[in-house]
């Protein structure tokens, strides 16, 4: 059996690890690096940055755990390096995978003819499947057209020599919200604007509100259910006029939202696309038989979220969908994080969501500040919410900020995925004292009684 995988993204190269493990054929086109954007220029680099903003952040707090440290700066050209460092050490590491398992891969732009054939490099070649996992890109927005250095995205961030000493950050999506939190620790006057009425747009009202209120206090400014409406040049600076017609002078604005699928790939009418994406069934599969699309570039009935650890799993899954081991995907427990410092985490639906689909919901919000752990660690910043169907008990979702909240959504994604109830949840012993402990605390709060908490 021969697949041929466009695109050595998260999604198409773990497919691709999977399939030869699997005994299939594979041939893997990636015109860039392999990776994609997560590993080149979205989710490594930043994470590579951010352990380095959230190092400094504590070594400044250094006084108030007894320990003493002067002098302590922090050089964004080695954080810089470092980051670069990282992101090649781990291409490299895909590289030597991709290798090692016998996939064969061609670095050329690839094209999607129809019946299972590829155009790369001047050369057809022919397959039993194919899955197209080309991605996405940062969308130019009306108005806000990048050129590399007034106005400029996530692409273009982590190449920067030097970092504006004010700027202006567009969207308070994952993206938005991350490059705000590196600008911030390196020193940046930071003004953070968002369409809607709320930061963080997928949050509920309440959750957005703790979760601004901490970032607020970083220093980090917000103008929500705004955008902007002119952009006047200066000659060092620019003056941006906002549609509430507050005026700013910024240095740079970071435009951090919005993401275009790479559908440009598809030379076939047989494959149907809408709004740019591909569209694909419950098995991932598109309008032609034997062809997925999975990761940015598809739009399956659910709605789930341009993310690489999705785009990951669909990748395995379609392979043993063309195994016959798999049938429908499920993507009812899908965790999504945002690396600030502290990190945002949610899973499942929203109250205002749950509520929408005609359930009865309960919730219930714990502060950090009754976990031990968390006071120990001078962490206690933070909360978490959970959305329980009011009748049965069945964890609907949870939204939660504070440190440890990118682990501990995880352990939230098994209690989805398993559909638990809070009384399941308050009978698996929690090791004390962790921040997992969260779970333990809400969940005895949401049967009527609260251990740590009035």
């Amino acid at each position: 059996m021969k697949l041929g995988i466009i695109g050595a993204g998260p999604g198409g190269y773990e497919a691709a690890l999977y399939a030869a493990q699997r005994g299939i054929e594979v041939t893997l086109f990636e015109k860039q690096f392999v990776g994609g954007t997560c590993l080149n220029l979205g989710c490594i680099p930043t994470k590579t940055i951010l352990a380095s903003t959230e190092l400094y952040s504590h070594i400044k707090e250094a006084s108030q755990f007894g320990i003493k440290v002067e002098g302590a700066e922090i050089s964004w050209e080695q954080v810089q390096q470092r980051m670069l460092k990282t992101v090649a050490q781990l291409r490299k590491g895909v590289e030597f995978l991709l290798k090692k398992r016998g996939v064969r891969l061609i670095n050329a732009e690839a094209f999607y003819l129809g019946d299972h054939r590829i155009e790369a490099g001047g050369q057809t070649y022919e397959f039993d499947n194919v899955i197209i996992a080309t991605g996405s890109r940062p969308a130019e927005l009306p108005g806000l057209a990048t050129d590399k250095r007034w106005i400029i995205n996530s692409n273009h961030f982590f190449t920067r020599k030097e970092l504006p000493k004010r700027a202006l950050v567009v969207g308070t999506g994952a993206i938005g919200l991350e490059l705000s939190d590196i600008l911030r620790a390196f020193g940046t006057e930071l003004t953070v604007v968002e369409l809607v009425p709320q930061v963080m747009p997928l949050l509920d009202s309440d959750a957005s509100s703790n979760y601004a209120r901490i970032l607020s206090k970083k220093g980090i400014k917000f103008i929500v259910g705004n955008s902007v409406k002119t952009i006047e040049h200066k000659e060092d600076h620019l003056k941006v006029t906002l549609t509430n017609d507050q005026e700013l002078e910024v240095d740079q604005i970071v435009v951090g939202v919005g993401r275009t699928p790479n559908s440009e790939v598809i030379k076939t009418d047989k494959v149907q696309t809408e709004r740019g994406k591909i569209k694909v069934n419950n098995s991932l599969v598109t309008s032609e038989e034997g062809t997925y699309a999975i990761g940015d570039v598809a739009m399956p009935p659910v709605s789930r979220g341009a993310l690489a650890h999705v785009a990951s799993h669909e990748g395995i899954f379609a392979v043993k969908h063309i195994l016959g081991e798999a049938n429908e995907m499920d993507w009812h427990a899908v965790p999504w994080v945002v690396f600030t410092d502290p990190p945002l985490a949610a899973i499942g639906q929203t109250e205002k969501e749950a509520s929408q689909a005609g359930l009865a919901v309960k919730t219930y919000t714990l502060p950090y500040r009754a976990l031990g752990a968390a006071v120990a660690k001078n962490r206690a910043e933070g909360f978490c919410k959970f959305i329980v169907e009011a009748d049965t008990g069945r964890i609907l979702g949870v939204q939660m900020a504070g440190v440890g909240a990118d682990l501990i959504i995880n352990e939230m994604a098994v209690v989805l995925q398993q559909n638990m109830t809070v009384k399941e949840l308050s009978e698996v012993i929690h090791a004390h004292p962790t921040l997992s402990e969260v779970a333990k605390e809400s969940a005895f709060a949401l049967l009527g009684y609260p251990i740590n908490t009035m």
